[in-house]
């Protein structure tokens, strides 16, 4: 045996340290999430699943949930609320199980992916291990997990656009975000390969869910009132404000998130709004200015899932679990080339996940309900960290691409070399 097959079958042995460390929070997390541990705080836990359930019994009658407020999803969200209910447990245990497996089908998602032929490093797999668990017990509470499954499946599974697209649109039909997956794509065939078949998923799952099931298209409409969830980072002024008593205003809960309500949280709302197509232009331009490496791909989809969640309205901590789960591929992928990397983003988003399992649920109530000042400030410098990941990330994506003069990219565009 060669020196460098040796190697490899050492890499791709099973890490058990990794699956200890993984199997030993995961067992916490879970024995938290059930209050088996008694912490004070399991009704935090329990409320999302127990809605989940109310859902569940509404989708096994054959129809999606009506005039719920709290029903935002595609249609195929309904196939991880119903899937617990095929177990024999009851269904907050059954939910719990199910969404540990898609933690360790992650987890091996990653580690198979970082001992492959883009694969290449190790921490990957520790950054998924320790990051996610650094959420507490919400990892295994939300169903984004699941949605995140498929996400790292389109990410490490084939670099096929067939493959990546009916992956990209499968996940858009449980969960919108994954659509950001597209952003890397490069060159022009495979964007519109994977862009048609996308779409074609996403558009047939809905049509088949719409002529089955009363209410299936709900989902495009829920999202019109959302008012300014007091974490996210245009509401984050306000929070800090109130706390420092400099703001009148309150928050309320609707539509599943407590809101900010108050003078000046209409315009922020608006800012936020046009936030979002703002930063998708910026992901634009770079798409038109960048000479991609292989490893753009998965640094493109990070920055842009980054900018999403930065400039939405919402700002739930099971939104961390998508980022984890992207910032894990990106530890992953070999470094083809010096240079800058995604690794400083990275980083930045396990410390705003170490900020998000501190604020949620132990201290939600101190930030969320009566905006004193010690928990207001934990939320402030997690969304401090969080921004500070989007524009690392966006930075760091631009100069790893910067294409040199005189090189044509991979659209044929050739950038004139300068006179000596």
């Amino acid at each position: 045996m060669s020196a460098t097959n040796g190697g490899d079958t050492m890499h791709r042995r099973p890490p058990w340290l990794l699956l200890l460390v993984w199997v030993v929070t995961r067992v916490m997390l879970l024995l938290v999430a059930t209050q088996t541990i008694p912490t004070g705080h399991g009704v935090a836990f329990r409320n999302d699943v127990t809605l989940y359930r109310h859902w569940s019994e509404i989708l096994a009658e054959g129809q999606f949930p009506a005039g719920d407020e709290k029903w935002q999803y595609p249609p195929f969200a309904a196939l991880p609320l119903l899937a617990p209910r095929l177990l024999p447990l009851g269904y907050h245990v059954a939910f719990y199980l199910l969404a540990a497996l898609c933690d360790l089908a992650i987890l091996f998602l990653v580690w198979w992916f970082s001992t492959g032929r883009r694969g290449g490093s190790r921490t990957g797999p520790w950054a998924w291990t320790v990051g996610a668990a650094l959420l507490g017990p919400v990892l295994v509470s939300r169903y984004d997990l699941m949605v995140t499954l498929v996400a790292v499946l389109a990410l490490t599974a084939s670099a096929n656009p067939v493959v990546r697209g009916s992956l990209i649109g499968a996940g858009l039909l449980v969960k919108v975000w994954p659509v950001a997956l597209l952003a890397g794509l490069r060159r022009w065939r495979e964007l519109l390969t994977a862009s048609w078949l996308t779409v074609a998923v996403a558009v047939g799952g809905c049509g088949v869910a719409a002529l089955t099931m009363p209410h299936a298209l709900d989902f495009l409409t829920a999202q019109e009132k959302r008012g300014l969830q007091i974490e996210s980072l245009a509401a984050t002024p306000f929070a800090l404000a109130r706390a420092l008593g400099w703001w009148d205003g309150y928050t309320t809960y609707r539509h599943g998130a407590m809101e900010a309500v108050g003078g000046g949280v209409g315009v922020a709302t608006m800012v936020s709004l046009a936030a979002t197509p703002v930063a998708l232009a910026l992901i634009g331009l770079w798409w038109l200015r960048a000479a991609p490496s292989p490893r753009s791909y998965y640094d493109a989809a990070l920055t842009t899932v980054l900018f999403l969640v930065a400039t939405s309205r919402v700002l739930s901590p099971q939104y961390l679990v998508w980022v984890i789960g992207i910032a894990a591929v990106i530890l992953s992928v070999r470094r083809d080339r010096p240079g800058p990397t995604q690794r400083p983003a990275a980083l930045l988003v396990m410390v705003a996940a170490l900020l998000t399992g501190v604020m949620y649920p132990w201290i939600e109530l101190d930030y969320s309900w009566t905006g004193t000042l010690p928990g207001t400030l934990v939320l402030v410098l997690r969304n401090l960290v969080f921004l500070a990941a989007a524009v690392t990330s966006y930075v760091q994506l631009w100069r790893a691409t910067r294409r040199p003069a005189g090189v044509r990219d991979e659209r044929g565009v050739q950038t004139p070399v300068p006179a000596s």
